[in-house]
């Protein structure tokens, strides 16, 4: 039975009233630690309480984990199953349920394959070597996110050679054959009935631009529309909505744009900003009341975010107790930081055992994490690291979901590339070529080749056709499982193939624990076995392909290390955030990019964001970078908040953490090596010999080329500021530096 009202005694004033206004376009302005989750699960029972059909509600997130929880508390507050038949996922999840009922319109079969960012790259490397062209010129990894930002920006392939403006750039940075490889690339998702992430949502744009039928068909469906973290959307996602909207316009709008940090993933600001010129009588609302953080770390953050120019005005504001002030330390260096925020952490969990879990260390760079990870193992402090490797990233796994892709889509290229000489049986890449030739010239799937020319016309000897045979042979055998239980298939799979087999048979260290991967997946396989409805071999494709948070968890206490970009939606009692340096954080990057450094300021106010009890900051005044001790300086960013910090400066120079020891050589163990890398700073003056002069251009090992802008000799140990060609502005310590001059 449905409950007839939502008890909003627990909401705040602006909070219920988000909640009750379900007619019209609607935005919230939902600031840090605002409950802003609260809001959006009440909302969507609030609907469904007035008689809404739960399957006319729209409701997209950024990750599947928070589409269950909602869900999960929409059924808690109505009482109802019908909850669970609300519309609710991520923008991929959602649409690729859309594409897989209205494929065959844009010419795809229903069975389509879903690439991962590294089945893509993959494909595009194939492609690269395919044409001799230079992997450094057309990197990989820079292809495929250039075609990503294109596709999120609905330019097609086809749009893009129109493009006189994109084209002509392409030449003047000599990347002119880049518009082939993306065509090149989206022929050979076609031909292997496959999609990408991007793919998903462009296609889902035409599939409703193309198809007026089918676009009233599902803005009746979706009569009601809500989107979580519309600062984070991009410009085909935007335009979804509008698409979707456009009858109705009950669109409800839920984000901050103090928060707005991905516009390295094609995520548009101005999305937020322009909601209320693209729709007529929007209300709005603002949750400014933060339920986690104290007083002082809501000041700072205020503060902070006060010098963007580009934002929409609000008052975030706490009632909780005033707490800490923000601290800021000062450090020589940052083996000195790593380590003494290790020590820190140290002294408080000795004082409270069992409480590592309430620590997150957050830095701008993935490569800031090594020194900080000595300093815990040094301690023997559990850490975990957020971002690594994927449980179904893993070698072993993702050959196993191979075998299972190729059953329900056997067009699937890249799978069948994966596996046809896995596990080993002499199929080498001489003839994977022929075969990808052949596919090529005839514009079919590998599969086909196979399975229908009989491998005539392709000059493979006797031997290797038997083994391409029996190849044949197995997935036939397992094409006709697809329809049986999807424990039972995967049991077939590890008989016939062989590959729990042939683990066991080499028992190194590593073959055990890609055993031991294999037998966890099969507990995931058989419990998904289990569930009544959406049990098949493709609903567990779908389930892995779409979940963002395949991530291993661990119910350890353990201090977290991440990247300030995977801190979003966290929250601890203390955070530490290190590396506050110009050229750091700010990043150089930002520095040449309008509106780059505002972006950045948002990310430090995410972080700040993150803490309920205490933020820790913390610079260096050198740092090691490429084998050359650089001078830094403090961000830019701790003179926007001066006024809110308690500094402290531990500026000792700690010789042993910065260098490592020299190896002594045994038969000479009595003789004294001081090697210029370990010589000891002093405060004896150094200058450089070679009379340094403003405007002299010189050569660094690791920087290039690059032009003398400022020497400072004031402090004994000489500086020179140098903007290089390619890596911008760097101060030097002479003495360290390593570099010749040139003009």
């Amino acid at each position: 039975m449905i409950k007839e009202n939502i008890n909003t005694n627990t909401l705040n004033p602006q909070q219920e009233s988000a909640v009750k206004q379900t007619e019209g376009p609607v935005i919230i302005i939902a600031g840090p630690g605002s409950g802003k989750t609260r809001v959006i699960t009440e909302r969507i029972a609030h609907l469904i309480n007035k008689g809404i059909e739960p399957q006319n509600i729209l409701a997209l997130t950024f990750t599947n984990k928070a589409a269950n929880e909602m869900k999960k508390r929409v059924y808690e507050i109505t009482n109802t199953q019908a909850a669970y038949s609300v519309w609710m996922g991520t923008f991929h999840s959602i649409f690729a349920k859309i594409l897989r009922k209205e494929a065959h319109i844009l010419g795809y079969d229903s069975n389509f394959t879903i690439y991962d960012n590294e089945d893509s790259i993959k494909i595009i490397r194939r492609i690269i070597k395919d044409r001799n062209l230079d992997k450094e010129q057309y990197n990989p990894k820079y292809v495929f996110s250039k075609i990503s930002i294109m596709k999120n920006q609905l330019i097609d392939s086809q749009k893009y050679k129109q493009n006189a403006e994109l084209i002509k750039h392409d030449q003047i940075n000599k990347r002119e054959k880049f518009v082939e490889l993306y065509q090149e690339y989206c022929e050979s998702c076609t031909q292997s009935n496959s999609m990408d992430f991007d793919d998903l949502l462009i296609n889902t744009y035409h599939l409703l631009s193309k198809n007026k039928l089918i676009l009233t068909e599902y803005q009746e469906l979706f009569k009601y529309i809500l989107i979580d973290e519309y600062q984070d959307t991009n410009k085909v996602q935007d335009a979804i909505i509008q698409q979707l909207g456009e009858k109705y316009q009950n669109i409800c709008i839920v984000g901050d744009d103090s928060q707005s940090i991905y516009s390295f993933r094609g995520a548009n600001i101005n999305n937020i900003f322009n909601f209320k010129s693209n729709y007529q009588n929007v209300k709005e609302f603002k949750l400014e009341q933060n339920y986690r953080s104290t007083k002082n770390i809501v000041h700072a953050a205020n503060t902070l975010i006060n010098f963007n120019k580009q934002k929409i005005e609000k008052t975030i504001f706490s009632k909780n107790e005033n707490g800490d002030p923000i601290q800021l330390i000062e450090y020589y260096n940052d083996r000195n930081e790593g380590d003494k925020t290790a020590e820190i952490i140290y002294r408080l969990i000795c004082h409270n055992p069992n409480t590592n879990h309430q620590h997150a260390i957050l830095y701008r760079n993935n490569s800031q994490s090594k020194v900080i990870e000595d300093g815990l193992r040094k301690r023997r402090i559990k850490y975990k690291i957020y971002g690594g490797l994927s449980f179904y990233q893993r070698k072993e796994i993702k050959d196993i979901m191979a075998y299972f892709k190729l059953i329900v889509n056997p067009d699937d290229n890249e799978s069948l590339l994966r596996i046809i000489n896995y596990p080993v049986r002499g199929i080498g890449s001489t003839t994977i070529n022929k075969l990808r030739g052949k596919a090529n010239s005839e514009k079919k799937s590998i599969w086909k080749i196979l399975s229908y020319n009989n491998l005539e016309n392709i000059q493979i000897n006797s031997g290797t056709k038997n083994k391409l045979n029996i190849f044949k042979e197995i997935l036939n055998e397992l094409f006709k499982s697809q329809n049986s239980n999807i424990f039972e298939t995967a049991e077939l799979l590890i008989e016939k193939t062989g590959i729990v087999r042939k683990l066991k048979d080499n028992p190194t260290d590593e073959n055990i624990n890609r055993l031991e991967n294999i037998s966890e997946l099969f507990n995931s396989v058989k419990l998904f076995s289990l569930k009544k409805t959406n049990n098949s071999i493709l609903d567990f494709i779908n389930e892995v392909s779409l979940d963002e948070t395949n991530k291993e968890t661990s119910n350890k206490s353990e201090v977290s290390l991440m990247t300030i970009h995977q801190s979003k939606g966290l929250e601890f009692p203390y955070v530490y955030i290190v590396g506050l340096e110009n050229g750091l954080f700010p990043s150089q990057r930002s520095l040449k990019i309008p509106s780059g450094v505002e972006e950045e300021r948002r990310l430090l106010y995410v972080a700040i964001t993150r803490a309920s009890k205490k933020v820790t900051l913390s610079y260096s005044l050198n740092r090691f970078q490429f084998g050359t001790i650089q001078q830094s300086e403090k961000s830019m960013f701790i003179d926007n908040i001066e006024h809110c910090l308690n500094k402290e400066i531990k500026n000792e120079f700690n010789q042993q953490l910065y260098f490592k020891k020299p190896r002594t050589n045994k038969i000479n163990s009595q003789t004294k090596i001081n090697p210029i890398g370990l010589r000891k700073v002093t405060n004896e003056k150094y200058r450089d010999s070679r009379n340094l002069q403003i405007g002299m251009k010189i050569k660094h090992n690791i920087f290039g080329k690059g032009s003398i802008q400022k020497i400072n000799n004031s402090d004994g140990n000489q500086k020179i500021t140098v903007i290089f060609e390619e890596h911008g502005l760097k101060i030097l310590l002479t003495k360290f530096a390593k570099f010749e001059i040139i003009m």
